[in-house]
């Protein structure tokens, strides 16, 4: 019996970034506890959907394509929010052509070659990483007073993608690999 899963495709960044973001989160915790997404591996996602785990191998096939891509470099800008009604304390990742670029493959992809609706396709308009969803505005506000001054600017190349998947209400637990050329 097939099973329906959800599958997640993302940058992650590189040392020690991966570490000073995770810092970050572990920091809100220790001031506001630990809240939605406060415990997430730092990541960036590039696109989000379901589907049946027995097409997970033609799926890894069409995004092998993605391996063409020529690797880029992305520019973490410092901390921001996300307020009407998602509550997220995040740090702001610069959009680039190359951002642009390779979601514009993916949803071609997605309609092309694996024939789906792009509807069904959930594509990050802003790239970001969260640090914590909050409860509401009020701890929202406040997590990012203690944390806007803070100067957190660097960049990075992106090197590989990471398809991960989980069943519903479960933890990411497969992953695989895209290294970009």
């Amino acid at each position: 019996m097939s099973e329906v899963i959800i599958y997640n495709l993302r940058i992650v960044p590189p040392s020690p970034i991966y570490e000073e973001v995770t810092a970050f989160k572990t920091q809100f915790i220790e001031l506001f506890g630990p809240l939605q997404y406060s415990k997430s591996k730092p990541h960036i996602t590039l696109v989000q959907f379901k589907m049946d785990v027995q097409y997970e191998p033609f799926l890894i096939k069409c995004f092998a394509s993605l391996s063409k891509t020529k690797k880029f470099k992305m520019a973490i800008e410092g901390f921001d929010m996300f307020e009407k009604g998602s509550n997220v304390l995040l740090l702001k990742v610069s959009p680039s052509k190359e951002f642009d670029h390779l979601l514009a493959q993916l949803k071609l992809l997605w309609e092309r070659n694996l024939q789906r609706e792009l509807s069904s396709l959930i594509v990050s308009k802003t790239p970001h990483l969260t640090i914590a969803k909050t409860r509401d505005s009020a701890t929202l506000h406040k997590s990012f007073k203690l944390f806007k001054d803070v100067k957190y600017f660097k960049e990075f190349e992106v090197s590989e993608l990471i398809l991960l998947s989980r069943p519903e209400h479960n933890t990411w637990g497969w992953e695989h690999r895209i290294a970009l050329g």
